[in-house]
């Protein structure tokens, strides 16, 4: 007999450290990746560690409150967070039907397929194109433009 409750797990990861237009479209448009009723969205949300190594600054936003945000939003169905050190170990965890990445996003597909491929993992891996033209749609451009607009307010 076939399982019809089987959903399409499907894997983002992210930093996530200054909730924005951009990222809640990036989910939106990661969950559209399966039959929405049969989609499950697994976001994971990079450690602390993680995020100084790979931008070489720690986030704004500690690893447990990014995580929360992520979780309060109606398009994400699980937030986990990301694993010290073996990047790729979670992904053996969850086993996932579908990887999706942002426009911009590390890393590189060709190197992540071959990854896969010796844990002989089959996932589907698809690359966003960028969404609109949003001036704002990352967190340094945010962190910014704040900088640009209020920096007056705060010199002595």
């Amino acid at each position: 007999m076939e399982n019809h409750d089987k959903k399409t797990k499907i894997v983002v990861f992210g930093t996530f450290d200054i909730l924005h237009y951009g990222h809640l479209k990036f989910l939106e448009e990661a969950k559209k990746q399966a039959n929405e009723d049969e989609a499950e969205l697994i976001v994971i949300v990079s450690r602390d560690s993680s995020t100084k190594e790979f931008k070489g600054k720690p986030p704004i936003f500690s690893e447990t409150h990014r995580k929360v945000l992520i979780e309060a939003l109606k398009t994400v169905d699980k937030a986990l967070l990301g694993h010290e050190g073996n990047k790729i170990k979670i992904i053996e965890e969850i086993k996932p039907d579908i990887i999706v990445l942002g426009y911009d996003q590390w890393p590189d597909i060709k190197w992540l397929e071959s990854e896969l491929k010796k844990r002989n993992l089959h996932v589907k891996i698809v690359r966003l194109e960028k969404y609109g033209n949003e001036i704002l749609n990352s967190s340094s451009k945010i962190i910014q433009k704040i900088f640009e607009k209020y920096s007056n307010q705060f010199k002595k």
